[in-house]
């Protein structure tokens, strides 16, 4: 069952406990009172009655002593006793009997009949005997209570007589209860007072506290724009100042936290490594931009699926690798959809609360696969550097050192050696031009020198110089170009190199019968001239075909070498086109040939040559 809503309010609460306070304050105090005004007003009645009584039984000791007949008759004594009760006691209202020693009635201020009878009121009896009595009663004709008094009426210790008085009291009481309903009613205007002084008493407490509730409410609710009213300095309105300074900080920390959030958040969306946050059970709980990328996952999904983190990584349980234990770095490689291997270098880095209880955990990625791939490459690079000078060295050395034990003696022999020597020094010399050339484009880039050239002039040139070359291969070339091509704004000796290495590729790799085409067409919307070298020749793997622009890459090592290449070609080609800005590409297909394109920009003019 709901409490009423009165005693749900602090107002109402401290109005009816006010007020339940002075309830009692005032029952207690009235109850005090009522008490000691009967008490007052009772012993007074009883005070004054027994003074009349003894009064009148003092002055009734002269009447009701023995005397001669001669001194005053008995019709003169009971004269003087009616006029001594009437004058004493009558007034009062009090209602007396006078009785002599033998318990017969004198006088009496009530019905007169009564008169010289004997009565039998026990407390006559004990009065006669000389001993005071008085006691209370109900009036059994009026239903009022009265007090019955009865005094000895004795002198020298002989008694006489007896006064019997019966006085009402239902006056008195009827005081007692006027005094009572006056505190009653001094009571409820006291009770009336004191809710009206209470509810302001309350409201002055209340109303701030309403307000202060309802700027929590607002905060609570991210509205920080309003303050508590302050409605006096007393300890209330401190309280209030109090919470609008709560408020202005309060503010001032979230604004403050927020922005470092969004700092944190930036900086974790923009860096470039990925970083994962798990908690203690290793659950996900945030991903940055980067680390979804390198996985290929995004943060909604792990929370979903409630990926771990040894998911995640695709690292064994952590029974058999716990990741808190793992101080350096490890290197993972994954398989991803649409991607090579992905090698990530993780750093893992645990959280501990101040208690020293195991926290989330920390993993930073690294994507080392570029890294990983050149160190590969270097590693090649000098192996095949290596290689392809021990391998003319090596032959130079057996034909000097056959020379020098006696070859030289025969002509013939010495001539055809002195020539394999020759021949092997001018593939070093090509093969350490070559290096020379791409270390010069490593450290100073690639230096051009271009101009306006005729691209019709160029090719025809470049055709002229390897149609020998292609008869005595076997090999027909043939060129295949527009009558109207514009000039071209290039470095003529660079493209030269890079028509010169394609076209001995082309002829050196298409076996005896087979052809080679120089194409050249212009595109005029993207104001370019694509220039395409296409053979019939071994065909590259397509396995091959991402690293053929490698240094010292080969298909087949041991046919490249036989036909004197250096690996450095295709590599060199690649970095001079791309020095004018452009492309170059390759196409293949295993025993179907090769087709080499690339693109140089027109000249400014976009004059046809």
């Amino acid at each position: 069952m709901r409490p009423l809503r009165l005693f749900t309010t602090v107002q109402w609460k401290v109005v009816v406990i006010y007020m339940l306070l002075i309830l009692m304050a005032m029952q207690f105090i009235g109850a005090y009172f009522a008490r000691e005004v009967e008490s007052y007003y009772l012993n007074n009645f009883s005070e004054t009655l027994n003074a009349q009584a003894s009064l009148l039984a003092t002055h009734l000791e002269g009447y009701l002593r023995p005397r001669d007949a001669k001194e005053q008759s008995a019709d003169e004594v009971r004269q003087g006793i009616d006029n001594l009760i009437n004058n004493l006691v009558k007034l009062n209202g009090a209602n007396v009997q006078v009785i002599d020693s033998n318990g017969t009635v004198i006088s009496t201020t009530e019905d007169k009949r009564i008169i010289g009878q004997r009565t039998s009121q026990p407390e006559v009896t004990i009065a006669l005997l000389g001993t005071r009595s008085e006691s209370m009663r109900i009036d059994p004709r009026t239903g009022d209570r009265v007090k019955v008094l009865v005094l000895p009426v004795k002198g020298d210790n002989i008694v006489y007589g007896a006064v019997y008085m019966v006085a009402s009291m239902e006056g008195t009481y009827m005081t007692i209860r006027k005094m009572n309903g006056i505190l009653a009613s001094g009571t409820m205007i006291a009770l009336l007072l004191t809710a009206g002084l209470g509810v302001v008493l309350a409201r002055t407490i209340t109303t701030p506290v309403k307000e202060m509730t309802r700027q929590a409410r607002a905060v609570a609710d991210g509205d920080f724009n309003r303050n508590v009213r302050v409605y006096s300095e007393d300890e209330i309105g401190q309280l209030g100042m109090a919470f609008n300074h709560m408020t202005r900080r309060l503010q001032e920390a979230i604004l403050q936290q927020e922005e470092e959030r969004e700092k944190l958040a930036g900086i974790l969306s923009n860096m470039s490594d990925g970083v994962i946050a798990a908690n203690r059970d290793g659950q996900i709980i945030l991903l940055n931009r980067s680390a979804e990328e390198m996985l290929q996952v995004t943060m909604n999904e792990c929370v979903q699926k409630g990926s771990t983190l040894h998911d995640l990584l695709r690292l064994p349980p952590e029974e058999e690798m716990p990741l808190y234990a793992q101080e350096e770095p490890l290197f993972i490689e994954m398989m991803l959809p649409n991607r090579d291997v992905l090698i990530l270098r993780v750093t893992f880095t645990p959280l501990q609360h101040d208690s020293g209880k195991k926290g989330g955990i920390i993993a930073v990625l690294q994507d080392v696969t570029e890294q990983q791939r050149l160190e590969q490459q270097r590693r090649e690079f000098v192996a095949n550097v290596s290689h392809e000078l021990r391998t003319p060295l090596t032959t130079i050395k057996s034909y000097v050192e056959a020379l020098l034990d006696g070859a030289v003696e025969e002509p013939e022999l010495s001539n055809r050696f002195l020539r394999v020597t020759m021949s092997e020094t001018e593939r070093m010399i090509r093969l350490v031009n070559d290096l020379l050339q791409l270390s010069r484009f490593d450290s100073q880039g690639v230096r051009l020198h271009c101009k306006d050239v005729n691209a019709n002039q160029l090719l025809r040139y470049a055709a002229d110089r390897f149609s020998l070359f292609g008869e005595q291969q076997g090999v027909q070339l043939s060129l295949d170009i527009q009558e109207t091509l514009p000039d071209v704004h290039i470095d003529k000796d660079a493209i030269n190199q890079v028509l010169d290495n394609l076209l001995s590729n082309a002829i050196k790799y298409t076996p005896a019968g087979g052809s080679v085409v120089l194409r050249a067409y212009a595109n005029w919307h993207q104001k370019r001239v694509y220039i395409s070298i296409a053979d019939t020749g071994i065909g590259i793997p397509s396995r091959d075909l991402k690293r053929i622009f490698e240094r010292f890459y080969r298909v087949d090592k041991a046919r490249s070498r036989g036909q004197g290449g250096t690996g450095l070609g295709l590599a060199i080609a690649r970095e001079l086109v791309q020095a004018h800005g452009a492309e170059i590409e390759i196409a293949s297909e295993l025993n179907q040939g090769t087709t080499v394109t690339f693109w140089v920009p027109f000249a400014k003019g976009g004059k046809v040559g």
